[in-house]
């Protein structure tokens, strides 16, 4: 028996000095650089750690739709549709004009075949900043969805009167034969 005490003593020692610790963290980081961190890490292709720091951004800056707007682009990216409207319309509710989240709300919803609100969206966008070929280009193909192929030819023209980059210019092009042709439809 005295023999067993000093193992018991030492064994208590050994437990006691284990005993779990309360920790709490302070998150240096503001809502921008979360945001940042998360254009980082959406660069490298992590997309589950880009989307932990933009939804960090967003709760930390409830006013600022960009990380809203990040997140939704990340969901699109990886064809979660419905993701990707949630993220654009929180967006839109903190920032109900801004133009990169109704364009890309638009362009999501055509994605799920929701034609005509999309339409609305791509309007509202172009309403917005009628020079921008993006948004010329994503109202085109949401006419085009819609059937109403002269818009769509219209906006085309208009897009591609304000000299889109390249790439861009060969998918109006491609949509432009399309509304030629009467061809209904999203061209993916």
């Amino acid at each position: 028996m005295r023999r067993l005490i000093p193992v018991l003593f030492f064994v208590l020692v050994c437990f006691g000095c284990s005993l779990p610790r309360v920790i709490v963290l302070n998150d240096p980081l503001d809502a921008g650089q979360h945001n940042d961190l998360g254009v980082s890490y959406e660069a490298r292709q992590e997309y589950d750690l880009a989307l932990r720091e933009y939804e960090r951004a967003a709760e930390l800056d409830k006013e600022w739709a960009r990380p809203l707007v990040n997140r939704g682009n990340v969901l699109a990216r990886q064809e979660d549709w419905k993701g990707a409207v949630e993220s654009y319309r929180r967006a839109l509710r903190r920032e109900p004009g801004h133009g990169e989240a109704m364009n890309n709300l638009a362009w999501v919803l055509l994605r799920m075949g929701e034609n005509e609100e999309a339409l609305l969206w791509a309007e509202k966008t172009v309403e917005k900043s009628p020079g921008q070929p993006s948004s010329l280009d994503t109202l085109a193909e949401a006419q085009l969805a819609n059937g109403n192929y002269a818009a769509a030819r219209d906006s085309i023209r208009r897009a591609l009167e304000s000299s889109p980059d390249k790439a861009l210019e060969e998918g109006l092009l491609r949509k432009l034969k399309m509304a030629e042709a009467g061809i209904k439809g999203v061209s993916r």
